[in-house]
């Protein structure tokens, strides 16, 4: 609301697990909307990694801002795992989700809408300099690569090119926005923080970001999601059977952790009851 952007882009996560897929059909109808140009590529919207409680958050924040939300997505979760070339499960140590069904989507958007570098709001807030060190630390923010399919004498050959698509604004840095001031602003507007435990008001945002099954998340979060979402949890147990490593470093399989779940996850719950829980390491949002 006071950093808005000529474009507002919001990328999904997506899982071809029938499952997990949205209990409300008009939720499934809306995000087949948004997403319809994606379909003749990826096919439609089955279900989502991602709390459902945030598709729904992006339905009201459209209406609330007034504004155009510009929804993208990539290949599913499904085919980044077995089409791609890691050979692994993406974990801490190999992280390529995010880049993968995050930001390229969001790329491939710019490069066919914008074509020229930009600027970009990262909403990293004043409290979050650790996230900032990272951002800037280990990586090259303004840069993005991707494979680009190149004839060279009848052959098909993929070499990576790279764009300098955007500079990086900060601007809840530069506002001395606090994770205390998002909340109060939210809060006064109508918006709560999710209470799994009671009935869904108005509007609220999810009590844990991310995918439930993120591999930031602490095995006592991990169990809770567990616990809370069974449908999208089996799935993540599921990519781990294939032979392709653990999504945690520990080794510790989601499948430990969904069997010992309520002895894990007791006062991850309790919080999450009373709204105290956040996300466990911010590896990619509050």
């Amino acid at each position: 609301m006071h950093y808005p952007a000529d474009y507002e882009i919001f990328s999904l996560v997506c899982i071809d697990r029938k499952e997990a897929a949205p209990k409300d059909k008009a939720v499934i109808k809306y995000v087949n909307q948004k997403l319809e140009k994606f379909i003749p590529e990826f096919g439609e919207f089955i279900a989502t990694a991602e709390d459902d409680a945030t598709l729904q958050v992006m339905i009201d924040l459209e209406q609330y801002i007034g504004k155009e939300i510009i929804w993208v997505r990539g290949m599913s979760f499904d085919d980044v795992i077995d089409k791609g070339t890691q050979n692994r499960l993406p974990s801490w140590a190999i992280r390529y989700c995010t880049e993968k069904m995050k930001l390229l989507p969001i790329f491939l958007w710019w490069f066919n809408e914008i074509g020229e570098k930009c600027k970009m709001n990262i909403g990293f807030r004043f409290d979050e300099f650790s996230r900032m060190e990272r951002f800037f630390n280990n990586s090259d923010p303004t840069n993005f690569k991707i494979p680009v399919n190149c004839s060279v004498r009848g052959e098909r050959r993929q070499k990576h090119e790279t764009f300098n698509w955007r500079f990086c604004s900060l601007p809840l840095v530069g506002g001395g926005i606090t994770k205390e001031k998002v909340g109060d602003y939210w809060f006064n507007n109508g918006w709560v923080g999710g209470n799994l435990f009671e009935e869904r008001r108005q509007m609220y945002f999810p009590p844990i970001s991310n995918c439930i099954g993120c591999f930031h998340k602490s095995e006592a979060g991990l169990a809770a999601m567990a616990e809370i979402h069974p449908d999208k949890f089996i799935w993540f147990i599921d990519q781990e059977l294939k032979g392709m490593g653990t999504w945690l470093d520990s080794r510790v399989t989601y499948q430990h952790i969904s069997d010992n779940k309520l002895d894990l996850a007791k006062e991850v719950l309790f919080e999450l009851k009373h709204n105290l829980q956040t996300c466990d390491t911010s590896g990619c949002t509050d």
